[in-house]
């Protein structure tokens, strides 16, 4: 569409494309084509200030154009490209002044400024919360207070918590909370669960870690009598122990169960990859459960082959995974690694390690299509090592990306860069998806020349990488990696740097030779002696702009352009 047209579109349309893009596209770009879009962005009132990856200037540039009441969503973050934004933001701005606001996204806060936060929440009409804790520990009984008090809030509906598991413990669940979609990022005790089932009775979506299988004081048997509740539909726990005797407790308190998702560690003895004691499980406390996904691993010292993993598979070939359920699993033995891995198809996990099939004894209890385009869909991060890989034949007969949706990609190079791996990598992945990039490379004079080609090769097809972590193989105290050197690889899209140093030296060169860059994460290279002061003082002889923030391991810079 010319941009004549677009222009002519009436305003209600223009609202609603603008709802799709992002502050900065809207204001640096929109804006400033004509008159009528110039009003039309002036008068918009559902700005969505997502400042998660944003350059320090453009942050100050949107906070003074835009009013607060024509903000609906707000993301703030102190990640490591924009170490210390929160604290910047609170400086500049009182959040009470955002009256029409219904998102709010706090990424690594710190105590002292959740409570600022926490006191606007509960006079608000918050719709959606995300609060991710910076400190190890919620040190005063006002934050948690005020949290049990944002939680009752009755507008709000969908509540996302990272917090320490004994913080979690100490919080007080309110009484007919609101919430119809909860996310909490680490472990929680079956009693806890309880709790938030019977005091939640909109709630019908449940994501966590696990349950606590540390938890020792609770009597399991306990909760068999305990009033069942049947509003929760969808059950995720990612990311930790799948621990078949309090999941079994955890699911005969939710029959109405429709979704069961479970991401994370197995064990080989507590019946964790056994197909028939998960159809037993499933007919006898969830009745409605329409769709089972599953992604469990274990390192083990037994060695498993074919007949092994064929054993595994046939519990899974029955009437009731693959007629009743139409649950089609596939299970992988990594060799060289001793990692058995379960999983259903399409792969539910959004991470996923890509080994070689030579290196895999693998069945499956349907009959595999290696041109099945779904089977992947849901991975965003995918780790490879290239020179493994590359050698896979499995690859030169797909017409397709294996890997059509990947925004993150993290690659091992121990060696020189392969010639063909622009080839191997654009048929395996849709390049121009990729957001990030995390590179581990031998950084030895020998190797060198074919790194940078290669990386440099792999940025030039993949323009749409802003983020580059580089690491070495070698200890971090052998790093010899040359500045120079480093940057000849680097291409201009690169927005977020994170990089090993030997010295204030080094600093300096990154920032004065990559104009482009908004943020460095330098990390200290723990065999050398290391003098903060001398690392953060010579940020002071920059003509760049820097807001700086010192931890145990690294130094993050966020940068303003000059």
């Amino acid at each position: 569409m010319s941009i004549e047209y677009l222009a002519a579109l009436p305003v209600e349309i223009l609202y609603r494309i603008f709802n799709y893009l992002d502050i900065q596209t809207i204001l640096f770009s929109l804006r400033s084509v004509c008159k009528r879009f110039y009003s039309i962005a002036n008068s918009y009132n559902s700005y969505n200030f997502n400042f998660e990856s944003i350059s320090k200037t453009n942050f100050h540039l949107i906070c003074r154009i835009i009013p607060f009441e024509q903000v609906i969503s707000l993301t703030l973050s102190n990640k490591d490209i924009t170490n210390g934004q929160i604290r910047l933001f609170l400086s500049l701005f009182n959040i009470n002044q955002f009256i029409r606001l219904r998102s709010l996204n706090l990424i690594q806060i710190e105590d002292d400024d959740l409570k600022i936060f926490l006191n606007y929440i509960t006079h608000s009409s918050l719709v959606s919360l995300s609060i991710d804790s910076q400190t190890l520990s919620i040190r005063k009984n006002t934050a948690l207070n005020l949290l049990s008090s944002t939680i009752e809030c009755h507008t709000l509906q969908k509540l996302d918590l990272n917090m320490w598991p004994k913080d979690m413990n100490e919080l007080q669940w309110p009484i007919n909370c609101t919430i119809n979609y909860l996310r909490i990022r680490n472990s929680i005790t079956l009693n806890q669960f309880y709790k938030i089932l019977q005091y939640s009775p909109c709630l019908q979506t449940i994501i966590l870690k696990d349950f606590n299988i540390d938890d020792t004081g609770e009597n399991l048997s306990t909760y068999v009598d305990h009033a069942q509740c049947l509003q929760l539909k969808s059950l995720t726990c990612e990311n930790g122990r799948i621990e078949m005797t309090k999941l079994e407790q955890c699911l005969s308190l939710i029959p109405g169960l429709i979704h069961l998702k479970l991401i994370g560690s197995g064990n080989l003895f507590n019946s964790s990859f056994d197909g028939y004691r998960w159809e037993e499980l499933i007919k006898s406390k969830l009745p409605l459960l329409e769709k089972f996904e599953i992604f469990i691993s274990v390192l083990t010292d037994v060695h498993f082959d074919t007949n092994n993993i064929e054993e595994i598979i046939s519990f899974f070939r029955t009437s009731f995974w693959l007629e009743e359920k139409h649950c089609f699993v596939i299970c992988d033995y990594i060799i060289h690694l001793h990692k058995l891995i379960l999983y259903s198809i399409p792969i539910c996990n959004s991470h996923f390690e890509y080994y070689p099939n030579v290196e895999n004894v693998s069945a499956a209890n349907f009959i595999r299509k290696d041109n099945d385009a779904i089977m992947m869909d849901h991975v965003k991060q995918l780790d490879m090592h290239l020179s493994k890989v590359m050698n896979d034949d499995k690859i030169e007969n797909v017409n397709h990306f294996l890997f059509r949706n990947v925004n993150e990609l993290v690659l091992g190079v121990d060696g020189e860069w392969g010639k063909d791996s622009i080839r191997f990598l654009s048929m395996t992945i849709d390049l121009s998806r990729l957001v990030k990039l995390s590179l581990s490379v031998n950084f030895s004079h020998e190797y060198m020349p074919s790194i940078v080609c290669g990386a440099n090769e792999l940025l030039k097809h993949a323009v749409n990488i802003h983020t580059l972590w580089l690491f070495d193989y070698w200890a971090p105290a052998n790093c010899t990696a040359n500045m120079e050197t480093v940057c000849s690889m680097i291409t201009p899209n690169i927005k977020h740097l994170r990089i090993r140093v030997k010295n204030s030296d080094d600093i300096k060169f990154i920032i004065e030779s990559l104009e482009n860059l908004i943020s460095v994460t330098f990390q200290y290279t723990q065999g050398l002696i290391f003098i903060s002061e001398e690392y953060i003082n010579c940020l002071l002889d920059l003509k760049r702009h820097t807001s700086k923030w010192a931890c145990r391991f690294a130094l993050h810079v966020w940068l303003d352009h000059n």
